[in-house]
């Protein structure tokens, strides 16, 4: 209690609040673990069981995460990984916090690790195909993608991506199936207009693209306007 009371009496006050916050954690915990009172729980012990202190950071990693706070999230989540590295969960955020910081590399690691431990878990293809259509990956996208198009059809990001990716892999046909299933969620979406066009010049069908070029320019004068 001595230590606690120093501390609160001596430190800064970012870290005062990391440790009441972590305490409560804990009173919380052991309260629910034992059916005491938190006054109890508090009374009792004042050491953080490892366990505890793990759970703290990961709940706090996690929201960061979905918060975008990205750089408080590594600096939780790093933490929880170095001990655990069978949470999925973890991986996800992890790998998805690194992305956003910068270490595209240190990312994909995880994303992908986390995808070979849960290959049937969407949220992770999705992330990962996300994030290969980014670095320009799209041999590795466009299965994944595919995979998270079929469990949600109705994703108008993950058929606009997917598209994408098909297009810049040269399969052309299969790209404009997905861009026209996207357009069919936003048909005045020029962007996907103008994928379309694309693809069948590509293609040579230049009577088929006239229309989608048409409407393309049509969308950009109306945002212009």
């Amino acid at each position: 209690m001595n230590q606690i009371l120093e501390k609160i009496m001596s430190g800064k006050q970012s870290d005062i609040l990391g440790d009441v916050n972590l305490y409560t954690h804990y009173g919380l915990s052991v309260a629910k673990k034992l059916g005491t009172k938190l006054v109890d729980a508090f009374a009792s012990a004042f050491s953080v069981d490892d366990d505890i202190r793990l759970s703290y950071y990961r709940d706090k990693g996690i929201a960061h995460a979905k918060s975008g706070r990205y750089a408080q999230a590594v600096a939780m989540l790093e933490r929880v990984w170095d001990e655990d590295t069978l949470d999925v969960d973890v991986a996800l955020h992890l790998g998805i916090a690194y992305v956003k910081t910068g270490s595209v590399d240190q990312g994909i690691a995880l994303l992908e690790r986390a995808h070979g431990d849960d290959a049937a878990n969407v949220k992770v293809a999705t992330v990962l195909g996300l994030t290969y259509v980014q670095v320009q990956k799209y041999e590795l996208a466009v299965p994944l993608l595919t995979q998270v198009a079929e469990a949600n059809p109705v994703n108008f990001n993950i058929r606009f991506r997917l598209g994408v990716a098909l297009d810049n892999l040269g399969r052309f046909a299969e790209a404009i199936d997905s861009f026209k299933i996207a357009l069919g969620m936003r048909p005045n979406e020029g962007k996907v207009h103008r994928a379309i066009a694309y693809c069948y010049e590509q293609m040579g069908e230049h009577e088929a693209a006239l229309p989608h070029l048409k409407k393309a320019n049509e969308m950009d004068d109306g945002k212009g306007g």
